[in-house]
């Protein structure tokens, strides 16, 4: 499996099953919406921001020390 795809999809379940567990420590019972909007905040990190800070971070580094 891709490791795009691995971290995604781990960030996605971490993301949900933190959302579940901070909601049902304070609320005594789960907010779903809040567990499905983190679950996606989680895909949408993990699948494009993350990798794209990465390419830059790398793009930036190779550019300061002169590499290709």
């Amino acid at each position: 499996m891709n490791k795009r795809v691995k971290n995604t999809l781990i960030g996605t379940l971490m993301y949900g099953v933190i959302a579940y567990i901070v909601t049902y420590i304070l609320d005594g019972q789960p907010v779903w919406n809040l567990v499905i909007g983190m679950a996606l905040a989680g895909f949408l990190s993990y699948g494009f921001i993350l990798p794209y800070m990465e390419k830059k971070r790398v793009e930036k580094n190779n550019k300061r020390t002169g590499e290709t």
